[in-house]
């Protein structure tokens, strides 16, 4: 089979859980002899000419870049509508490239940086499309569906939301030198990584100072562009002809917006593979609980640190928290001497940081579409406290391979202090994932996804 991708990139320019996924599973498919492709958003030029140029074979993987794509925001907002909605001049070059290529199905990971005309030419063409729900693009700019008062965004007003939401997105000019070619060969350096982190805390604090803002001070010129936008990326999503959802979090939110067809089949990476193991639980000792990611109100770290603050208040001390992620630290208030950040992790850390752990939290706000760390650490056998909202709950049965709390403050306090006071919870949670059958692997991903193509196409 032809399988053309169209996802963000290659790491290490590209990362997180969207690259992971789209580039594991085209190596994946490339080893089973499928003849796989890659088309990226890439480079801007002066030219502001689309062209579709080879690249460098990767892993056997044909390689494509898409010059001068639409802005690709990532996850720091749409600052002008209009830019990102911008009409392809012809074409023809779409059509060039498909006539080249001759893909029988399209694997689409995002809608960051393609235009709409690319889909107008695969529907004229007759080519199958499935695309797979990494996130909310298209549907938020913002791509979490969180508003700037850190809640999920059930209602954008006709676009006045997506004003006072993406009031600090990037500009374009930052947008063309994040997507140039010289970024992309000095993005790990030192100095761009302070730059960017930079960034992140001015953004950050900006827009936490948004949410103290009247919002009849905010100019909503920009509200019907918004409308716009979704609407048109709304039409793209309806035109695609099969939904690929990485869980049922994703399916339920998709549904809201769109009326599309498809089916839940969790996620996987090369990287997941059965380590699970029994563990020792003590009540004599401190609970040991981890947290894996950034500290970012709408991952929930804020969340958790309440529960855990309220705890202590409770004069329930039998726990420490390590928090792996960031490079910064919170300042931190009572809970001082329970809490240790350890910075960022890599992978290949994971092993000994799930030595160390009794119990990891998900304690996400937003409906976080899939969580790689919860699959994670459920191939190491660790026990999991999971939100409500995030999409790996579907794994899991509550209450014997992990447990499933509302994103509350007393609700995830509350089943913190059982885990503190009975450790035969975690116990039985651990044996429980072990005996479990575990076939959240890459292998058979693969498999279940050709399935799906198959159906898509009508091949029998």
């Amino acid at each position: 089979m032809r399988i053309l991708h169209y996802t963000l990139g290659l790491p290490p320019y590209r990362s997180g859980g969207l690259t992971k996924y789209s580039v594991d599973l085209m190596l994946q498919q490339s080893k089973l002899g499928h003849k796989v492709y890659l088309l990226y958003p890439g480079h801007y030029n002066f030219s502001r000419k689309i062209t579709i140029q080879g690249d460098n074979e990767y892993q056997g993987i044909s390689v494509f870049e898409l010059v001068n794509p639409l802005p690709v925001p990532l996850l720091g907002g749409v600052k002008n509508p209009e830019l990102f909605m911008q009409r392809a001049s012809s074409k023809a070059v779409f059509s060039s490239f498909l006539e080249e290529v001759k893909p029988d199905i399209i694997h689409v990971h995002t809608l960051m940086g393609i235009h709409k005309e690319f889909f107008e030419v695969v529907e004229e063409k007759k080519i199958k499309v499935v695309f797979t729900t990494h996130d909310y693009y298209g549907i938020c700019p913002k791509v979490n569906l969180m508003d700037y008062n850190n809640q999920i965004c059930i209602d954008y007003r006709d676009g006045q939301k997506c004003v006072i939401c993406n009031t600090n997105a990037y500009s374009f000019p930052l947008i063309y030198i994040m997507q140039s070619k010289v970024y992309k060969t000095f993005k790990n350096s030192f100095l761009v990584k302070k730059l960017r982190e930079s960034k992140k805390q001015k953004i950050k604090q900006l827009s936490e100072k948004k949410s103290i803002i009247s919002e009849d001070k905010v100019d909503l010129g920009l509200d019907v562009q918004f409308q716009k936008l979704r609407d048109y990326y709304c039409s793209i999503l309806e035109s695609i002809d099969y939904f690929h959802f990485n869980s049922s979090t994703t399916k339920k939110v998709y549904e809201n917006y769109v009326d599309i067809t498809g089916e839940v089949i969790p996620i996987a990476h090369s990287g997941i593979k059965d380590n699970r193991s029994l563990k020792n639980y003590d009540v004599q000792k401190p609970l040991k609980i981890t947290f894996l990611g950034p500290l970012e109100e709408y991952k929930g770290f804020f969340l958790l640190r309440k529960s855990l603050t309220s705890l202590l208040k409770q004069g329930k001390t039998n726990w420490h928290l390590n928090v792996y992620g960031n490079d910064y630290c919170i300042p931190l208030d009572v809970e001082k001497d329970f809490v240790t950040f350890h910075g960022r992790y890599q992978y290949k850390d994971l092993f000994n940081i799930f030595q160390e752990t009794d119990v990891l939290i998900i304690p996400s706000v937003w409906k976080e579409t899939f969580g790689f760390i919860g699959l994670e650490a459920l191939s190491y056998g660790v026990p999991i406290l999971v939100s409500e909202h995030v999409g790996f709950k579907d794994i899991i049965k509550d209450k014997e391979t992990g447990i499933i709390f509302k994103a509350d403050v007393n609700d995830l306090a509350h089943y913190i202090e059982k885990l503190i006071e009975d450790r035969n919870i975690l116990k039985r949670i651990n044996q429980n994932i072990c005996n479990m059958d575990f076939k959240y692997v890459m292998d058979y991903h693969v498999h279940l996804i050709q399935s799906l193509y198959e159906k898509v196409i009508g091949v029998r």
